[in-house]
């Protein structure tokens, strides 16, 4: 195989799917996944080609003894030399895949002229004294307004979103167009064919030349046609901000964009800008140099990827971390590998900017990543150890929703549609769009999350332990596409403990216990540094004795510079100013799919309301509630007294009570590793919570409607009591509040728990605790008890309901009622008057209150 750094690449689309920039060969073409370029057809082989690069011939595309061979113009080829371009035919000559090979070309920046006070101003842009050597990524250039009959009359979303594009002086790979470019998009053949009218370049000239882009007045940036300055980019608003001239320069506005315009990695609303201003709109970015507004970075002395820079982590005195530097490029793979203990998954976290170090810093893009987290955080993706997909619904489902979260809401769901099947196809996961993610394989799963982070084109993207699990076959498919989503120009982080796919990494970072660098560079040479290729020697001697492990290391890499001091405070997991509402309103309608989703769990929800509603069934008597009268049917020298209606509130109320726990005890806990990323990408907590809880109340009201029409139906409705509305609905009210906020007792268990196994030890203890202190099941009269019980929902919650039916009447002689023959009453608060009413909800209220601001406080603090 040979060396990335000498193949040049080339470009290879299959059909109208995504682009994949080929660096290496040779490199197979296949139905599997195995193959670097798959093509999933029935008229494909296994290994239908082999892509081959010579010195002396170029590119040659090899018939790799398949089936049903290649075909060119009709007919059938051996051996196809692409040349310029070429384009063949898998399996058939007129209705096989086809495949589209062109080998890449550098492409020239583009300069986007400020505003001139209304005189049309023209810039024009040359190539940089000393480019960098290999080919240079297309820049998408900015589509320039013109009249409304000059426009085209639609322009299709690109299928992806577009990573930024960095531009480093010496990547350790070349750097190729990432997915999703703007270049590969279908629509910009056509766009490219009437480049005159867009773009107004008269005398444009290609291929490095100069380009001349005519602009005059104030001018409006965004993501559709019909801004002056055009940014394909998904996290761009359809009309994202405004730049105008005054005699003191520029000012930029944004105007109220979903994802915010940065300038200096600060989110601004207003800001006049200055020479080496860098703007930041989704993922573009974009530098004042010299009056004009250039898109791309500054030109920094260091890789346009990831710098760690003696990053240190010390936490209540122990070193977890101590001074670990790399570097990765874009286009590259780095494994960080280790025993455990080592550290990897904390310098993943901080390299993230999910963590901030002790001392050290983490640049990104040339941007230091705590300092700037806000304006960098739709770039860098993060795919957890565990799987951040709700597994009940389809894949595509569930990225549906998350697109929904991430991506702004002027977006239409045909624009969404796009990326996720962009990303779909990127990760060869279409067929599997319509399958639920629990039916998915492990590999598969673990891509799927890798697809959520795609979805904003992320050019930096971290995996903590993705091949977990896997057997051997899956391991291999997952190491493989985090090898080609780096060839697409991203730099791809990946913590693992599999040693078997190394060879497909551009560098390994091997941390010893303690977090000190044990050994960092291609994995190829690890023998002449380490004097040994076998890993599990080395990890035994790297586990055995980190120290001098560590010490060798250094021995051989002397790193002499003082490590930079930390960022002041690390960046909180910041909220963009998106719609708290329409968080709410996915979030709410993605929690009725997954109850809907799961027909075991739905069932179960239907079916306890109606065995509580039975239970009541069970109560001896036929009065249910209807007045008592003491001493019927009482044998001589006693007094029967009837307290048939104090029981069936005790199985209404502490049904309710259990029903609304049970409801929601094992919700947050079971989905936190997903929240907890959605979060880091601009989930409020706030939001969150409040879709929930209106989804969870209403399916509590739903269910208490059932308990109570069977308790109706099969033993009285109420005639007695009620304040302000008849007996039986305020008794559906009371049962109904209640449930409500056991609810949220169910999220505060969910929230301070670690596991579903944990969760039921203390559900069980809340419901004994209220079923005794409720007041109906019998008397508390022991000092402080009758107190404590006023701590509990099941107290007021019970104290509600005896007003709703009129305990004290219908019960007149009842022991929870009277105290002694005085006449003394045990709960006074029974009596339905209007203040014992306020009093009872009040504090219910007040109780879910300080419940729902507990679980607040919980999703809001929580870190990783």
């Amino acid at each position: 195989m040979s060396t990335p750094g000498i193949t040049p690449p080339l470009k290879v689309r299959v059909g109208q799917g995504t682009t994949q920039i080929v660096r290496v060969s040779p490199a197979s073409v296949g139905r599997t996944p195995d193959n670097e370029i798959v093509v999933n057809h029935p008229l494909v082989s296994r290994r239908h080609l082999s892509v081959e690069w010579s010195p002396g011939a170029g590119w040659q595309v090899i018939d790799a003894g398949s089936t049903n061979g290649m075909y060119v113009d009709g007919v059938r080829q051996n051996v196809v030399t692409v040349g310029a371009g070429a384009r063949v035919l898998l399996g058939d000559g007129q209705t096989g895949p086809a495949l589209e090979l062109t080998p890449q070309a550098p492409a020239a920046a583009t300069l986007i002229p400020p505003p001139s006070d209304g005189v049309a101003r023209a810039r024009s842009v040359t190539p940089p004294p000393h480019p960098p050597s290999g080919p240079m990524p297309e820049q998408p250039r900015p589509t320039i307004r013109t009249p409304i009959a000059q426009q085209p009359q639609s322009q299709p979303f690109p299928s992806a979103p577009m990573p930024s594009q960095p531009m480093p002086p010496q990547p350790m790979r070349q750097q190729a167009p990432r997915f999703g470019e703007l270049q590969d998009a279908p629509h910009l053949a056509a766009l490219h064919q009437n480049a005159s009218a867009i773009f107004q370049v008269p005398g444009e000239l290609r291929d490095g030349g100069r380009e001349t882009i005519s602009l005059s007045g104030v001018q409006t940036i965004g993501r559709t046609p019909d801004n002056d300055i055009v940014v394909n980019d998904v996290l761009a608003s359809r009309h994202h901000a405004r730049m105008s001239s005054s005699p003191q320069g520029l000012l930029l506005e944004d105007l109220g964009s979903v994802n915010g315009t940065f300038v200096n990695g600060q989110r601004v609303s207003a800001h006049r800008l200055s020479e080496n201003d860098v703007v930041t709109i989704g993922n573009s970015d974009f530098v004042m140099s010299g009056g004009a507004l250039v898109r791309g970075r500054p030109q920094v002395d260091v890789a346009g990827g990831v710098q760690v820079d003696g990053v240190s982590l010390t936490i209540d005195g122990k070193t977890l971390l101590n001074d670990i530097s790399f570097a990765a490029a874009p286009g590259s793979l780095t494994a960080i590998i280790g025993p455990s203990g080592a550290g990897k998954s904390t310098v993943s976290k901080i390299v993230a900017g999910l963590n901030s170090p002790t001392v050290g810093v983490v640049t990104f893009e040339g941007r230091g990543v705590h300092t700037e987290y806000e304006a960098l955080r739709t770039r860098i993706g993060m795919v957890p150890q565990d799987d951040v997909l709700h597994r009940r619904l389809t894949l595509r489902q569930a990225l549906r929703y998350a697109a929904e979260l991430r991506l702004p809401s002027d977006l239409s769901t045909a624009d969404r549609d796009q990326v996720i099947d962009g990303v779909l196809s990127e990760l060869q996961l279409t067929e599997h769009v319509d399958t639920r993610v629990d039916k998915l394989s492990g590999g598969q799963r673990k891509r799927a999350s890798v697809a959520m982070e795609l979805l904003t084109g992320p050019s930096l993207l971290i995996l903590d332990e993705p091949t977990s699990g896997l057997d051997p076959a899956l391991d291999r498919q997952v190491m493989q596409t985090l090898r080609r989503l780096a060839d697409a120009g991203r730099v791809v982080l990946v913590v693992t403990h599999s040693l078997t796919y190394l060879n497909l990494c551009d560098q390994v970072l091997l941390l010893a216990p303690g977090g000190k660098t044990a050994y960092c560079g291609a994995p190829r040479d690890v023998g002449a540094e380490l004097g040994t290729t076998d890993w599990a020697e080395i990890f035994a001697f790297t586990a055995d004795r980190p120290d001098e492990a560590w010490a060798r290391y250094r021995q051989r890499h002397p790193h002499t510079s003082k490590p930079q001091a930390a960022p002041p405070s690390g960046p909180p997991i910041t909220v963009p100013k998106a719609s708290g509402g329409r968080q709410a309103s996915t979030v709410f309608r993605r929690q009725l799919r997954l109850i809907l989703a799961d027909r075991g769990y739905l069932v179960f929800l239907c079916v306890l309301p109606v065995v509580l509603g039975l239970l009541t069934l069970v109560i001896p008597g036929e009065l249910g509630f209807g007045i008592a009268e003491q001493g019927v049917g009482a044998s001589p020298g006693s007094a029967k007294v009837h307290v048939e209606a104090v029981q069936l509130l005790v199985v209404l109320v502490i049904g309710a009570a259990f029903m609304g726990a049970a409801l929601t005890v094992r919700d947050l806990v079971g989905e936190r590793a997903i929240f907890e990323r959605e979060r880091a990408v601009g989930l409020r907590p706030g939001a969150y919570l409040f879709a929930k809880v209106v989804v969870y109340f209403l399916l509590t009201a739903v269910q208490c409607a059932i308990m109570l029409g069977l308790t109706y139906g099969l033993r009285d409705v109420p005639e007695e009591g009620g304040v302000f509305l008849p007996p039986a609905i305020a008794l559906y009210l009371a049962i109904t509040a209640l449930a409500c906020v056991s609810t949220l007792v169910g999220l505060a268990i969910s929230s301070m728990v670690k596991s579903n196994e944990q969760t039921m030890p203390p559900l069980v203890i809340a419901i004994m605790v209220q079923l005794v202190f409720c007041g109906g099941l019998f008397p508390i009269t022991s000092a402080g008890a009758a107190q404590l019980g006023w701590l509990f929902p099941a107290y007021w919650g019970y104290t509600a309901a005896a007003q709703a039916v009129d305990v004290p009447t219908i019960n007149p002689d009842a022991a929870q009622v009277k105290l002694n023959d005085a006449g003394e009453m045990k709960y006074p608060l029974w009596e339905p008057t209007a203040s014992h009413m306020l009093l009872a909800y009040g504090v219910l209220a007040l109780m879910a209150v300080l419940l729902a601001a507990l679980v607040f406080s919980r999703l809001r603090l929580r870190r990783r």
